[in-house]
């Protein structure tokens, strides 16, 4: 029994290190995509599935929102990354105007 503990927990450790040595290609996008239309005066995306990228908390501050909805705001952002939303298990986001 507490061998295949100490196995299964290996394992489950050998996939985080294989996941937090990768690079960020969906992250790098998304904050590609997202500087480009937005122009951001604060932009932190943030890998929370443990360094897969299939997880990310959004925190965008930009000019762009100002006078909208939160609604209208967190629309925006996902209009600006429907090709790579898809992609992703789940999406946290924090969006304000400048003046918030």
């Amino acid at each position: 029994m507490i061998s295949r503990l100490i196995k299964q927990t290996t394992k489950v450790n050998q996939i985080r290190s294989f996941c937090s040595i990768s690079s960020d290609p969906k992250g790098d996008k998304i904050r590609e995509l997202l500087n480009e239309r937005l122009k951001p005066t604060t932009l932190n995306v943030i890998d929370i599935s443990g360094g897969c990228g299939s997880m990310y908390k959004i925190e965008v501050i930009s000019s762009e929102f100002k006078g909208k909805s939160m609604l209208s705001q967190h629309r925006e952002v996902n209009r600006i990354l429907k090709k790579v939303l898809p992609s992703l298990h789940g999406l946290t986001l924090v969006t304000k105007s400048e003046e918030e």
